[in-house]
């Protein structure tokens, strides 16, 4: 008597669990769950992991490069209060620059920032900047403009996005007269 009751609750869990992988269908038919929905989560979860990195990393690049673009912002309205255009000058708007910087969240800084006072009609990204009067401007009719460039890196985890995680801002900006 001992070995039936022993394998009395053995067949009641198995009777237990095939009642819960054994469904019925709409039309009264018995369906076995089998190894189906496995197969297919092993097809679709590297699609959806694929996905999921993709947007995590968009989003990094965008947060880059606001930020990128807001220092570069932030560093050229500084830039347009300066009085004149000495060395001195572009020193102090290039040590701002890089304090900015600093802060600038997951873009890392390459290279030094390039500051430009007054710009000459260089020629940057196919369209010549305008050509600066005298520095430093003394009326509204005066032109005096400032360029300011930054290039920077964000972390990159896919070996396929295209330019490797470099970005980079221009920000251009016209100079205040100074104040007699």
């Amino acid at each position: 008597m001992q070995g039936l009751s022993a394998t009395i609750p053995v067949l009641s869990n198995y009777l237990e669990w095939l009642m819960n992988t054994v469904s019925v269908t709409k039309r009264g038919r018995k369906r076995v769950a089998s190894g189906q929905s496995l197969a297919e989560f092993a097809l679709v979860f590297p699609v959806l992991m694929l996905i999921i990195g993709g947007v995590i990393q968009f989003g990094i690049i965008f947060w880059g490069q606001n930020s990128l673009n807001q220092v570069v912002r932030d560093a050229g309205r500084y830039a347009v209060t300066q009085i004149d255009c000495s060395p001195a000058s572009k020193a102090q708007v290039a040590s701002t620059v890089t304090q900015l910087t600093s802060s600038m969240g997951v873009a890392r800084v390459v290279g030094a920032p390039v500051v430009t006072m007054p710009t000459n009609g260089e020629v940057i990204g196919g369209q010549p900047d305008p050509v600066s009067t005298a520095c430093p401007a003394t009326s509204n009719t005066d032109h005096v403009w400032v360029r300011i460039r930054v290039n920077a890196e964000v972390p990159i985890f896919f070996p396929f996005v295209p330019g490797n995680g470099s970005i980079s801002s221009t920000a251009l900006f016209r100079m205040e007269p100074v104040n007699p």
